[in-house]
């Protein structure tokens, strides 16, 4: 097996009690990072829009001014990539609406279409 010259044995209970707690530990810390950036980026998107020129074009959008912030600015940014033709805007819009992504389960839908057809296989085959 490859790579097996590379992992260490735990000798004693005590040696993976110590390698555990320092596992928790480190994962607590990762787990504490990892919300404050949540949070932070939760604060910035809840801004409201500064830039004039920005909230203009959103206004245009019939949007209401109230309504108007950060996070709204970016959904707006993706549909709008979305409309001129960027697929990666578009998956990220599907994937935030929950839906699933287009092309995701092609044998689902190749199942779906032969129980439609009934019996013309050589449609799909």
């Amino acid at each position: 097996m490859a790579g097996q010259e590379n992992l260490k044995f735990i000798k004693s209970t005590e040696e993976a009690r110590e390698k555990g707690r320092a596992g928790g530990i480190a994962s607590g810390k990762s787990r504490r990072r990892k919300r404050a950036m949540r949070e932070a980026a939760d604060l910035f998107l809840s801004l409201p829009v500064t830039d004039r020129r920005k909230l203009k074009k959103l206004k245009a959008k019939e949007l209401d001014e109230k309504d108007i912030d950060q996070q709204m600015a970016m959904i707006a940014g993706l549909v709008e990539a979305a409309q001129n033709g960027d697929a990666a805007c578009a998956n990220v819009i599907v994937k935030l609406l929950g839906e699933a992504a287009p092309g995701a389960d092609s044998t689902d839908e190749l199942e779906k279409a032969a129980k439609i057809l009934g019996g013309v296989e050589s449609v799909i085959e």
